[in-house]
């Protein structure tokens, strides 16, 4: 029906010409529509392509990126459970210490004062029983440091682990207690070490 009613629109006699132009409008309304819908589908195209690449890339960044992740949660974890581990340990290690340095100063004050009541003949023993004092004194601070630093290391994320904490400690602490022995011995070696006090 509408083709017909179209048909005849067609076959009336138009003097002004204005079929022709309504017709034309219409052709090159049709070849817009045409180009335009060309246009959009090299655009869709194009947007289909990228998208795809897009994929492609957020995959390849994935399979890339997800092994990392994976090993820094494996590492975060570790370290976790090492500084747990180590805390206790730690702090166990650095009271054994705190003890042992008391028991070496509280030996110092023993020997100095046996030292200072030795005759003026022994001087030069007195001093170099004072300079092994004082040797052992720097070797006990310096060994408190060491702890101090170690338990601060521990308490700001450092990951060390926990065996080679234990083995410096002990090394540490074998040190001092055979610089405390060749101390001892060493006061019980002097010929006015092994004197009588003075009544």
């Amino acid at each position: 029906m509408a083709t017909m009613c179209f048909a005849m629109w067609l076959q009336d006699s138009d003097p002004s010409g204005n079929r022709q132009l309504i017709l034309m409008a219409i052709g090159l309304m049709a070849l817009a529509v045409a180009v335009i819908s060309v246009m959009m589908l090299v655009i869709g195209v194009k947007a289909m392509k990228t998208i795809k690449e897009l994929g492609e890339t957020a995959q390849e960044v994935k399979t890339k990126v997800m092994p990392l992740l994976d090993e820094v949660m494996a590492i975060s974890k570790t370290s976790r459970v090492l500084l747990e581990d180590a805390a206790p340990k730690v702090k166990i290690i650095s009271e054994n210490l705190v003890k042992t340095s008391e028991t070496l100063v509280e030996t110092s004050k023993v020997a100095r004062s046996a030292l200072q009541q030795i005759d003026a003949t022994v001087t030069d023993a007195n001093l170099r029983a004072q300079r092994q004092v004082a040797r052992v004194d720097g070797m006990v601070t310096a060994a408190l440091t060491t702890t101090a630093e170690v338990a601060d290391t521990i308490a700001n994320g450092i990951r060390v682990p926990a065996q080679k904490i234990a083995v410096m400690v002990s090394q540490a602490k074998i040190m001092a207690e055979g610089l405390l022995a060749k101390v001892r011995a060493m006061a019980a070696n002097t010929p006015f070490g092994s004197r009588q006090r003075p009544e």
